[in-house]
């Protein structure tokens, strides 16, 4: 008799921790699938951009903010904030890229300036291009006489 009594006791702990894991792994595996669910909404709710400046050496640089595109270089802003702004972009392709030569009305060589540009405040080494951009980045063509 008191063989079945342990008997049924154990059959009883057992079925108890089983529900009990079982109900547990559910409700971790919920949690889990809402953290994600947050997170990803999180991430489709937030606007990537990037910054255009063109700044033609007069006193009002046009400054704006474009949403930014996988593979974005910093020539395809350029041509974009262009667009927008109705300015007219002559460029010249060589064997390593795309250089501008005239923005709106100024062009490389006038009063001994030149188009350059920066990104985050730095001088790429690379045509604008090649030089692809990240969210967040800040891009600037400036009208101004060269260091080199």
């Amino acid at each position: 008799m008191k063989k079945n009594v342990y008997i049924i006791v154990g059959v009883g702990i057992i079925a108890i921790l089983g529900s009990w894991f079982i109900t547990y792994n559910s409700f971790w595996q919920v949690s889990v699938k809402e953290a994600n669910v947050s997170s990803e909404t999180t991430k489709e709710t937030v606007r990537q951009e990037v910054v255009l400046v063109i700044n033609d050496g007069r006193d009002n640089p046009n400054t704006f903010a474009v949403e930014f595109k996988e593979g974005m270089s910093a020539f395809d802003l350029l041509k974009e904030g262009a667009e927008k702004l109705a300015l007219p972009l002559k460029t010249k392709n060589y064997d390593i890229g795309i250089f501008i030569e005239a923005i709106g009305d100024k062009e490389n060589g006038q009063g001994g300036k030149y188009w350059l540009y920066y990104v985050n405040g730095e001088m790429p080494m690379v045509a604008a291009d090649k030089n692809e951009l990240k969210s967040g980045d800040k891009v600037e063509f400036k009208f101004e006489k060269s260091s080199f």
